[in-house]
């Protein structure tokens, strides 16, 4: 048995009310974000990284992103920029 990996997602990518649009690793811990705006007081959600790349198969091509860097598009079927996270 594969053992799951943790994502922290906003609220809008586990409603399924906005795609990935940025993912990023920090601290070991993989983040999925839409890249908009949110409410501050906004909790992350925690969802199994299965389910996301069932839905966006691309996340798959970020298998190997290394802790403190992030992938950005501009939308889904974008190549996926990857740069050093801010915070890394």
């Amino acid at each position: 048995m594969t053992k799951e990996i943790p994502v922290y997602v906003c609220s809008h990518v586990f409603e399924n009310v906005r795609p990935i649009l940025l993912v990023v690793r920090e601290g070991g811990d993989w983040q999925c974000l839409c890249g908009g705006e949110h409410n501050l007081e906004e909790i992350p959600c925690v969802v199994g990284l299965n389910h996301l790349s069932a839905r966006d198969p691309a996340l798959l091509e970020l298998s190997n992103l290394n802790d403190g860097w992030e992938a950005e598009r501009t939308r889904v079927g974008a190549a996926w920029k990857i740069t050093r996270s801010a915070a890394g």
